[in-house]
């Protein structure tokens, strides 16, 4: 008799922890999305970093969550900054952090197309107006006309949560973007 109320006393607190587990699996993204969401952002920012720093070698600098590498800086005085409003002539290149091309601008010898992906305007895009991804739009603010950089930024700043054509969810961005115009407003 003894031995079966052990049994029991076993086997009742293995079916409480059991829904108890099963609870908490139900209810834990419902009340805490954000914890996974910013440990997968933070994440990502360590990765952008570690990318710039070990495989660009190059220095981090990040302003208003996007990470900036210049390629080609204009410093002379004539030159055309990019500001809210302004449209912009672009040729790119977009990959996730992992290297998987997703788009590029149409050009005849653009790597999109020799891959078969679909080439994007990059005619005439404004900036500011919350027309193109954040990390974009706020990257560019940084550029100049005939400047070239690479533009990381975080899954927050990009597609989010989204799987979007051919970028997974909660991918980490990279652009490689020359801006070849600035048409001021």
């Amino acid at each position: 008799m003894q031995t079966v109320n052990r049994v029991e006393v076993k086997v009742k607190k293995m079916l409480r922890y059991s829904l108890y587990g099963f609870f908490c699996a139900l209810l834990l993204p419902a009340v805490a999305p954000s914890c996974k969401e910013d440990d997968t952002e933070e994440k990502q920012r360590k990765d952008i970093e570690r990318y710039i720093t070990g495989t660009l070698k190059a220095t981090v600098d990040e302003k208003d969550g996007v990470y900036y590498v210049p390629i080609s800086v204009d410093s002379s005085p004539e030159r055309v900054a990019v500001e809210p409003g302004d449209m912009v002539t672009l040729v790119y290149e977009a990959r996730t952090l992992s290297g998987a091309l997703f788009a590029a601008s149409a050009s005849d010898d653009s790597t999109a197309i020799k891959n078969g992906l679909e080439p994007l305007p990059a005619e005439g895009l404004e900036v500011g107006s919350g027309k193109l991804i954040a990390g974009l739009d706020r990257g560019l603010l940084r550029m100049a006309k005939g400047e070239q950089a690479m533009l990381l930024f975080p899954f927050t700043l990009g597609y989010g949560k989204e799987h979007v054509g051919l970028v997974p969810s909660q991918s980490a961005l990279v652009f490689n973007v020359l801006v070849t115009n600035v048409e001021k407003r």
